[in-house]
Formats: structure tokens, C-alpha cells, sequence
């Protein structure tokens, strides 16, 4: 098998996979069929987008007639699919149902994937349940580790590219454990087991805290998979945390239950739409009235196919998002859905150094920051460490200028285009002598010298709402980092608090009360106390600095 890294953002990348002559691109999702009795058959699939399905070896294998015929015929023919097939072992049943119960042989069910030439088999392991004590499943991850060495030694099908589950559950220690003896095996996709009943709780959260702590050891060069991960609203998350390729019935499953995938306002059931707010032929042709009297087995029918179509346009807006370097900007909007995806992204503050470690230097677009989980980009985490380890103050500096940062960015607005001349023009103190640097809701201070550099002079953003909020809040921490680390290189600072600005309309308008710079005195006053003056004047600024100064110009 071979895995292509074509393009990259946040943790998400474009792949490509390339095995048996056939391809996949990832992100992607296999959807799941049952062997014997489908809604949609298999070889529709491809319509909707699908160039992979996942089904179950466990329960053809069950069937004596049918497990030699499908033998005889191969996997690809009996389903009447020309793309990648993944199998399953019957781990999952065993996963879903948790009965130990089940009639399944590791070696046989193992060769039988491989004598139906399967692309992608399944090992059979023993998934952690959420309510397995810590002993529990630590001998469930031993157990599916000895499994994968022994699967390793009994494989005779080159043809068959081998899914190594990763197991822990809720036990980070234990997936830690169970990364680094997989790291170690010829698997050529690592997957993500005991996810679905998680998932089915719609505890978010817990399902990105093991992604990320899998993600963060895995060795990079195979693609992550996620067992059971069906709900388009999470797909964009779940990517950008490095997931690549996912397996889900949900498409089938939320039809049964006339339930319709959304991805403004989440699952919705027939009764609750008056009109479809989707384009896909399912929703061009038919009203959710119009389906609701239509036979039991159509609607199902129906509502499988726009849950399809929607969850591969998804994946398509995904990977276009990963090229613009707008997936950051696609996972704010996506979480709006539900509050827990929204609760679920405090998870990933926790790892933004792995993040930052991936960000690319430079896009081409400037960005948009229109949350307040915007403040958690990896961009602007590094902006903050590199101003500190990196920037040096020019030397000969001697006093502080802090600007407002207004709608329009650096000199391109007519109000900081005219302070600046005033500064660069003054004969009162010599300019070299003057560091003037921007606070931004986003960045916190931005020295002059970088404000046309990317990305801190190509975005735009959302305004912070009302003094001490979170946007406001997070701006004073980011000044007070620069501040701590910087201020003895000043004898003195000034703060310029303007009472009126031109706006991007040319408007003189009012200056904002809440904007982040009247939230300095605080910081400043403890650490230049009489040396420090606020006022709405640079004149009286520059007059300020060289009052009781032995030089003046």
C-alpha cells in the first residue's frame, strides 16, 4: 500500500491511497453494508461518492453455503463492488453487544478475510468497553496486541493491507501503552476501536482527547482510522485532529428512525421539516410531506440516500478546506451545531503545541477569526511564543507606543496612517528612539516592524462585545506577555486612547469603550509606574517621554 501526503492543515491531510490498483482519497469514509440484505446495494455506492464500503466477515462466515461462495467469488464480486473493501472480524458485535460469547476464531476468521480477498481485513480484538475498569481493559489491550503479533506471523494474501486496532478506552495511559507496541507492527492502518458507544452518547469530548493522544505518538506515515464514526457535523473536527478515514451505518441507521442528517442545525426527523434545507437530488425531487406517505422501505430508501450524499459532500468541503488552509475556519462554523462539539473543542487547547507543530508557515488568504474559539489557532499560539523567544526589540529604543489596532489594519487606515506620520515626523524626539507597537484583540501587541507580515496583517475579525469578555480578556494576557518580558527595555510607555477614528466607510466615528487598550492601565502602571501616561494626543505623548530627559531634539 502506499499513503501520499498531498496537502496538510491543522492535523488534517489529503492522502492518497493507492492499493490493488485501486485508489482513495482521504479524508474518506467507508460507508458500512451488511453482507446479505441492503437498502442501497453495494454497487451504488459509488454514486454518492463512495470509493470504499466496510462490511462484516463475521456474519458471512457464520453461513457454511454462503462463506464458500463467497470464497469461490471473492469479496468484490459477490457485493458487485470495483472499489476498496474493508472486513470486519466480528470484533464489533462483540464490541456493540458485549457478549464474549460469539463463536469467532481469531486464525479462521482472519484467513477466511484474506481467502475472500478483502483489501483491508480486520484483526480480531477485544474492544475496551467505557465501563471496563482499568484492569479490565489493560488485558484487553495485551490481549489484542498478542493477536496482532500472532496475525503478523500466520498472513499468506499480499493483497490483503492489514487494519491494527488501537485500543484503551477511556484510559490514556492504556492507549499510550497500546500506540507504542502498535507503532512497533506491519499494519498499514492504525484504527481507532471502542469509539461508537461514546459517539452514540454524544460524548465529543471524550472521542477527541483519545484521537489527539493516539494521534500525538502514532508514527505519522499511516493513516489513522476511526471505527464507527458516522455524523457529518463532527467529520471537520475529527479531521482536523488527524483522523483520515472513518467507517459508519449511521447513514442507514438515523433512516430507520426517519432521522435526516443536517449540518446547521444536526439530525432532524421528518415530522420536524417543512421544507428540506438541502440541494441533493433526494431533496430537489421530494418534500419531507411527500416522502412521509411513501411506503416504509422507500422513505428509508430516501432518507439513506440524501444521509450519503451529504456525508460525502462534507468530506469534499473538507478537503477543499484543508487546500485553502480554511479548515480552522470550517471546524468554528460546524461546532455552532450541537453545544457538546462546541464543549468538545476545549479539548484541543490542550494540544496546541501539536498543532502548531503542523501549522503552516504561511496560506494564501489572509485569515478570519469569527469566534471566540478563534483565540485557540495554532497560528496565533505561535505568534505568541516566537514574540517571545524570537523578536528582538530594535536597539537604540528607549520609550513604548502602544496604538489602538483599528478595522483597517497598519497604514492602510487613514487615522493610523496619520498618527505614524505624526510619530515618524516629530521634532521633538528622535524616532529611532520609539517602538510603536499595536494591540489586537487576537495577537496582543504587534510590534509596527511586523504588522504587514502574515498573518498579523492579513485578517479580519470579530469585535470584542463587552469589556471583560473572553476576547477582550485574552487580549490583556497576550499585551501583559509582551510587557512582562520587554518592559525594562523602556524607560517610559505611552498609550494612545483616541476619542474619535475614521472607519473602513471613512466615517469619523466614536472610539469603541471596550476596546482591549483601556483594559492596560493595570499591567503598565505596575510595571512603569510614573513613567507611564495615557492620552489622547501624541504630541503630549512625545512631550512626555522627553520631560526631565537630559536630551531633546
Amino acid at each position: 500500500m502506499i499513503f501520499e501526503i498531498l496537502d496538510v492543515d491543522a492535523l488534517g491531510r489529503i492522502g492518497k491511497i493507492t492499493v490493488n490498483n485501486k485508489e482513495m482519497l482521504t479524508p474518506n469514509l467507508f460507508p458500512v453494508v451488511h453482507p446479505l440484505k441492503n437498502v442501497i446495494p453495494p454497487f451504488e455506492l459509488k454514486r454518492f461518492g463512495a470509493q470504499g464500503i466496510f462490511t462484516n466477515a463475521y456474519i458471512t462466515f457464520q453461513s457454511k453455503e454462503l462463506r464458500e461462495n463467497i470464497i469461490k467469488r471473492g469479496i468484490h464480486s459477490y457485493l458487485k463492488f470495483n472499489g476498496l473493501i474493508a472486513t470486519d472480524s466480528g470484533a464489533f458485535q462483540q464490541y456493540m453487544y458485549n457478549n464474549n460469547r460469539f463463536d469467532i476464531n481469531a486464525e479462521e476468521i482472519e484467513r477466511f478475510q484474506e481467502d475472500i480477498n478483502s483489501d483491508f481485513p480486520v484483526i480480531l480484538d477485544i474492544p475496551v468497553q467505557l465501563d471496563d475498569t482499568h484492569e479490565i481493559a489493560k488485558k484487553k489491550v495485551f490481549s489484542t496486541i498478542e493477536r496482532a503479533k500472532d496475525n503478523i506471523k500466520r498472513r499468506t494474501n499480499e493483497n490483503c493491507h492489514w487494519f491494527g486496532p488501537i485500543h484503551g478506552g477511556k484510559y490514556l495511559d492504556l492507549l499510550n501503552l497500546s500506540v507504542s507496541e502498535m507503532n512497533k507492527l506491519d499494519y498499514d492502518i492504525y484504527a481507532i476501536g471502542g469509539l461508537v458507544k461514546a459517539f452514540i452518547d454524544y460524548r465529543f469530548d471524550l472521542t477527541l482527547q483519545i484521537l489527539l493522544t493516539v494521534k500525538k505518538s502514532l508514527i505519522p506515515n499511516k493513516p489513522i482510522h476511526m471505527f464507527g464514526l458516522g455524523l457529518p457535523q463532527f467529520f471537520s473536527l475529527a479531521v482536523a485532529c488527524g483522523c483520515d478515514l472513518m467507517d459508519s451505518a449511521a447513514y442507514i441507521l438515523f433512516a430507520k428512525q426517519n432521522r435526516y442528517f443536517t449540518l446547521s442545525t444536526g439530525t432532524k426527523t421528518l415530522d420536524e421539516l417543512k421544507e428540506f434545507p438541502c440541494h441533493c437530488p433526494i431533496c430537489c425531487e421530494y418534500s419531507p410531506t411527500e416522502i412521509k406517505k411513501l411506503d416504509n422501505k422507500v422513505c428509508i430508501e430516501l432518507l439513506a440516500k440524501h444521509n450519503l450524499y451529504l456525508s460525502f459532500s462534507e468530506l469534499r468541503t473538507i478537503r477543499q478546506a484543508i487546500r485553502e488552509g480554511n479548515l480552522w475556519e470550517l471546524v468554528e462554523q460546524r461546532i455552532r451545531s450541537h453545544p457538546y462539539l462546541v464543549n468538545a473543542f476545549k479539548v484541543l487547547t490542550k494540544y496546541l503545541d501539536s498543532f502548531e507543530s503542523q501549522e503552516k508557515l504561511y496560506k494564501n488568504h489572509g485569515r478570519l477569526f469569527g469566534s471566540s474559539q478563534s483565540i485557540y489557532r495554532p497560528l496565533i499560539h505561535r505568534y505568541i511564543s516566537k514574540i517571545i523567544k524570537n523578536y528582538r526589540v530594535p536597539e537604540n529604543v528607549k520609550y513604548l507606543v502602544i496604538l489602538p489596532e483599528l478595522d483597517v489594519k497598519g497604514a492602510s487606515s487613514l487615522t493610523i496612517q496619520m498618527w505614524l506620520n505624526e510619530i515618524n515626523n516629530n521634532s521633538l524626539v528622535l524616532r529611532e528612539s520609539l517602538h510603536v507597537v499595536f494591540i489586537s484583540v487576537f495577537f496582543g501587541f504587534i510590534p509596527l516592524g511586523l504588522s504587514n507580515s502574515f498573518p498579523m496583517g492579513q485578517y479580519e475579525s470579530i469585535n470584542v462585545i463587552k469589556n471583560y469578555d473572553l476576547l477582550y480578556n485574552e487580549s490583556i494576557k497576550k499585551a501583559q506577555i509582551f510587557i512582562n518580558h520587554f518592559s525594562k527595555l523602556y524607560e517610559r510607555c505611552g498609550v494612545l486612547i483616541p476619542k474619535k477614528y475614521i472607519n473602513q466607510f471613512g466615517e469619523n466615528t466614536d472610539f469603541p469603550k471596550n476596546n482591549p487598550i483601556h483594559g492596560l492601565d493595570l499591567i503598565l502602571n505596575s510595571k512603569f509606574k510614573s513613567n507611564y501616561l495615557k492620552s489622547d494626543n501624541i504630541t503630549e505623548i512625545l512631550q512626555f517621554f522627553i520631560k526631565n530627559d537630559l536630551y531633546t531634539s
